[in-house]
């Protein structure tokens, strides 16, 4: 016989939502298209959720420190692999964004093959953001360590591959090709020279939080298939504009 207190026991409470959440991120307002964009998506989605959203913007390596250390709840975005490299932080189930990883370069006799493998055992000198490191470990399983360097910004980045102090820039197109387009770099002859990767990239909560990280989930579905992630992409590219 079921009784009431038993019927009780069984029930599941989902653990009330945080009035606020403090979310790292990776980008700065350099950074313009992919912080605004980021911004865009994540403002709304914790408004539907009812939880307040403070962003911290911080390079991509003292962003998973004080995610770590518990001094922010969480990441803006980070790649699928990510999950392997801590124990603090849930991935939520749903990506927030997909993006694409490229290689830059100014000289016109650096041409390195496409994906990975096409920057196996090379020769270059390969340079990519500190911080970065599901990128940085794909880039040591391929790139010789002699020939393997990080950088603390996508500009400083971009200014050395112009001085020909590095041969290969590796990043994002979403946040290089913006920067490309803007006063400092635009007549300077850098250029995409390979596709490596499209990967999806997903926000990270504290454990403590992992009920919150299925239901912000839900909701980034939903924002998605509404088609409205895409017109704060495209709102944030005119904005960058």
């Amino acid at each position: 016989m079921v009784t009431a207190a038993t019927a009780a026991s069984s029930l599941v409470y989902a653990a009330p939502a945080p009035q606020r959440i403090v979310l790292a991120g990776l980008v700065t307002e350099a950074d313009r298209y992919a912080a605004e964009w980021l911004t865009l998506i994540y403002t709304e989605a914790f408004r539907q959720l009812g939880v307040a959203l403070e962003i911290r913007n911080y390079p991509a390596s003292r962003a998973s420190a004080e995610a770590l250390a518990g001094n922010v709840d969480g990441e803006m975005v980070r790649n699928l692999e990510y999950q392997e490299m801590q124990q603090v932080l849930v991935r939520v189930p749903e990506p927030t964004m997909f993006v694409t990883t490229a290689s830059y370069v100014h000289r016109p006799d650096v041409t390195p093959a496409a994906g990975w493998e096409g920057l196996r055992d090379t020769r270059y000198h390969v340079e990519y953001r500190a911080g970065y490191m599901v990128m940085g470990k794909k880039l040591a399983a391929v790139v010789p360590a002699a020939n393997l360097t990080s950088v603390r910004s996508a500009q400083l980045g971009l200014r050395k591959l112009a001085l020909g102090r590095i041969d290969l820039y590796v990043d994002n197109i979403e946040v290089v090709e913006p920067l490309l387009s803007s006063d400092e770099f635009r007549t300077l002859g850098i250029r995409q020279a390979s596709v490596i990767e499209r990967s999806a990239v997903y926000c990270y909560l504290n454990r403590k939080h992992a009920d919150l990280a299925g239901r912000l989930g839900v909701v980034l579905k939903k924002m998605r298939e509404s088609g409205l992630i895409e017109r704060y992409r495209r709102q944030a590219l005119a904005d960058s504009r």
